[in-house]
């Protein structure tokens, strides 16, 4: 039977939940709003939502703090910041500490729904699949070093050029999560209208052939076609933070 999607909005912005219910509601999404994040604990509290999307700018409580709380009560609850804060630092801390995704206002209708079912999908595919990829044998294939921006495959370094490595930081940081190229550029690119979906899968390229553990296994950065990109888990990868 099917269970529709029920999805909490967080935003002090009254036009902001009426805008984004009218989208997801085209969806067939059930969705409920709060205004403040003492209201959407409250609201979770009663009944757990399956995704929750939140301003970081909210009165009281704000939306990293509402994020901590809320993940220390269901780790498993995907959550997506939707914010006007567009600085580089903002996107990444809101990716690092593990939200699914980071959406800058003002967005398009079109780009907003498919980021939504990029997390709707990831989320029913982790319902299915095995939890341990990889890592249980101790044995690394490949290594990221994020301080020293190093990679090493199989204890042989190589050579990535920022974005490169910039774009593997980004996928690594959430693996299994599938990231779109407009959110890749997003986040990499800011806001450099030069630079195109293309100008991704050049990188994505170069830095597969790079990072390649070896021609016989599947790469360790996939292709989800139709949508974008997502690490292979079955890969077995350090990530090296402090």
């Amino acid at each position: 039977m099917f269970v529709r999607p029920k999805i909490l909005i967080i935003d002090d912005e009254p036009d902001v939940p009426v805008l984004v219910e009218r989208i997801l509601q085209e969806e067939n999404y059930q969705v409920i709003s709060a205004e403040t994040a003492e209201d959407a604990i409250q609201a979770i509290d009663e009944e757990v939502p399956t995704v929750v999307i939140a301003d970081i700018n909210l009165p009281g409580m704000n939306g990293l703090d509402l994020f901590k709380v809320i993940k220390a009560r269901h780790p498993k609850l995907p959550f997506i910041f939707l914010s006007g804060l567009t600085d580089e630092f903002d996107k990444v801390l809101g990716l690092e500490l593990g939200a699914e995704d980071y959406i800058t206002k003002p967005f398009s209708v079109r780009e907003f729904k498919a980021r939504v079912k990029v997390v709707l999908r990831r989320l029913n595919m982790s319902k299915d699949e095995p939890e341990a990829q990889g890592n249980d044998t101790g044995h690394v294939d490949l290594s990221i070093d994020i301080p020293k921006r190093q990679v090493f495959v199989q204890d042989q370094e190589v050579n990535l050029t920022k974005k490169e490595f910039d774009i593997l930081m980004l996928l690594a940081s959430r693996p299994g999560q599938v990231f779109t190229r407009e959110h890749i550029l997003d986040v990499i690119w800011h806001d450099d209208s030069s630079v195109s979906d293309r100008t991704v899968d050049v990188h994505i390229g170069r830095l597969r052939e790079k990072i390649n553990v070896h021609p016989d296994h599947p790469p360790y950065i996939e292709t989800v076609r139709g949508v974008g990109y997502r690490c292979n888990t079955g890969i077995a990868v350090r990530v090296i933070q402090e």
